[in-house]
């Protein structure tokens, strides 16, 4: 269960993680047009039927992400399979920076005082959630506390 994760990562993994994918799905469902538009700032695309189908379905998957974390973290007390999941997710950091930052172009990706709310969830936050990722695996907020089994009782 999450219960063997140290307090720090616990915190970030359980309870930030969770709200912000929750934000970023209510996002995507409440104005999809928003939600497109502000992908890379200062442009004003006119979104198509199927631009606001694509945004529905990632506000979705944000969605998706925040329950298989909370089922994952909550149900599991194995500390492979939370560590397995979060490696998962570390591996999708990568994905998700590199392809908002393709997004934004190399200029516009190099200036972040012009990046919108969204530019810097997407990379920034995201940045920040790989780090503390790492910093777990590394060990940096101590070790995972394994649950111990209590001893079965003796018959006589």
């Amino acid at each position: 269960m999450a219960s063997s994760l140290p307090p720090i990562p616990r915190f970030v993994f359980t309870i930030l993680e969770p709200i912000s994918l929750v934000a970023g799905f209510l996002g995507a469902v409440a104005d999809p047009a928003w939600f497109v538009a502000e992908q890379i700032p200062n442009t004003t695309p006119a979104i198509s039927d199927n631009s606001a189908v694509v945004a529905l379905q990632l506000g979705n998957l944000y969605l998706l992400l925040a329950f298989i974390g909370l089922a994952v973290l909550n149900t599991t007390s194995e500390v492979k399979v939370v560590r397995a999941y979060l490696v998962a997710l570390w591996l999708g950091d990568i994905g998700h920076v590199f392809f908002s930052g393709y997004g934004l172009g190399k200029d516009l990706a190099m200036k972040p005082a012009e990046w919108n709310a969204m530019a810097w969830g997407n990379i920034a936050v995201t940045v920040w959630l790989f780090l503390m990722r790492s910093a777990y695996f590394l060990g940096i907020f101590g070790p995972d506390q394994v649950a111990v089994a209590p001893a079965a009782k003796k018959r006589v």
